[in-house]
């Protein structure tokens, strides 16, 4: 039998899991084959700690070439089509096809959809966290508004760390009296899908700091001559620092390739992660996973290294000719800083019924110095 060739699409962190585990899996004969626009990867959890200068980028980040060691093939390459009857994924460089394909594109940000959110602060991708980091220490006073710009986005705690790491950086410099610090999102809740227990836990922990909240706030636009944010409904929030997420959407490459419609994402089943395409599997934040009453699985790292893992197993399987019996449970787990030196740490199942099963523990110590291990702990296994 011919050796069989594993494609994964996208080095984020649930295609860098799925490559390495594969490879683990795989005899030496079988390929695994890692395609991405750049070899940068960097941990996402850590952008907020960049942001107020507790890290570097060079120091979170790592060389995606680095798996050729590994024995995992890696191509930095634009990907231009994904062709599902043919098995083959069409690259700038050339084509390569597959016997199995793993799609773990991440989720594309947008600006274009809120007029003024392009002119905005963000944390949530690395060149964003560094242009944090050269401007916050010019802030003297005024009002900073943390926003959630559109549902959904990935790791849901990530808005309301920022408002917290923000404070401990103001009092720090003894400015805090000189600002007001805000959270505004789309959801009644902090991370409502987590239920309403755990986001009146998160509110309190804003109070406590003096930071406001206010849900149900979906912002229509940021207007910079102005200094107003404009939400649905009509009311407005004056500003002198902004910042927030971006749009989340699905990659363009899985709409123009017909893997997802437009302004949808890629659906995959939520016990195997596979699609309605032959040997086609999807983890991570280009999915929608949906798990009870109509609600997606949240956009996260850690669900997607769950995925990955799954995936990796049952195409391992399937390639030695075993069955494949692994099935994705749809736990979590992930830390939220609250600076202080502490952090809290929120672990959930989302696949239990009647509702998922979530809990919230800390903040304290202890979670803080576990968050800073478990970055140096990733970036040492996965490379």
């Amino acid at each position: 039998m011919p050796p069989k060739t594993v494609v994964i699409l996208g080095g984020g962190t649930g295609g860098l899991v799925a490559a390495n585990r594969l490879r683990k899996l795989l005899p030496k004969e079988q390929r695994v084959v890692l395609i991405d626009r750049t070899y940068v990867y960097s941990f996402a959890p850590s952008y907020t700690r960049v942001m107020l200068a507790q890290t570097t980028g060079r120091r979170i980040s790592r060389d995606l070439r680095w798996l050729e060691k590994k024995g995992i093939e890696f191509k930095q390459a634009e990907i231009t089509s994904i062709d599902t009857a043919n098995k083959r994924v069409l690259l700038e460089t050339g084509q390569v096809s597959y016997d199995y394909l793993v799609i773990a594109l991440g989720a594309q940000y947008s600006h274009e959809e809120i007029p003024g959110l392009g002119r905005t602060w963000t944390y949530y991708h690395l060149e964003g966290a560094e242009g944090l980091q050269q401007h916050i220490p010019d802030f003297e006073s005024g009002r900073i508004r943390v926003v959630a710009s559109a549902l959904p986005y990935k790791c849901p705690p990530a808005p309301y760390e920022g408002a917290l790491l923000l404070d401990e950086y103001l009092r720090n410099r003894k400015l805090r009296d000189k600002f007001e610090i805000s959270v505004h999102t789309p959801e009644p809740l902090p991370l409502s899908i987590t239920g309403d227990e755990i986001g009146t836990r998160i509110i309190e922990l804003l109070r406590k700091r003096d930071i406001a909240f206010t849900g149900n706030a979906q912002v229509e636009s940021i207007d910079h001559d102005e200094k107003l944010l404009r939400f649905a409904g009509g009311t407005t929030a004056p500003w002198d620092h902004v910042v927030a997420t971006p749009v989340h959407k699905a990659p363009d490459i899985l709409v123009s390739s017909g893997l997802a419609a437009e302004g949808g994402w890629l659906p995959a089943n939520p016990e195997t992660l596979g699609t309605h395409f032959d040997d086609v599997y999807a983890i991570g934040d280009c999915t929608i996973v949906p798990f009870a009453d109509g609600k997606w699985l949240p956009k996260a790292g850690v669900f997607a290294h769950g995925e990955a893992e799954v995936v990796a197993r049952n195409i391992a399987a399937e390639v030695e000719g075993a069955d494949p019996i692994w099935a994705y449970g749809g736990q979590g787990a992930c830390f939220l800083s609250t600076g202080g030196g502490k952090a809290a740490y929120i672990a959930a199942d989302f696949f239990t019924r009647p509702e998922p099963k979530v809990s919230l523990r800390g903040p304290n110590r202890r979670w803080h110095w576990s968050k800073l291990g478990f970055e140096r702990m990733w970036l040492w296994r996965w490379f």
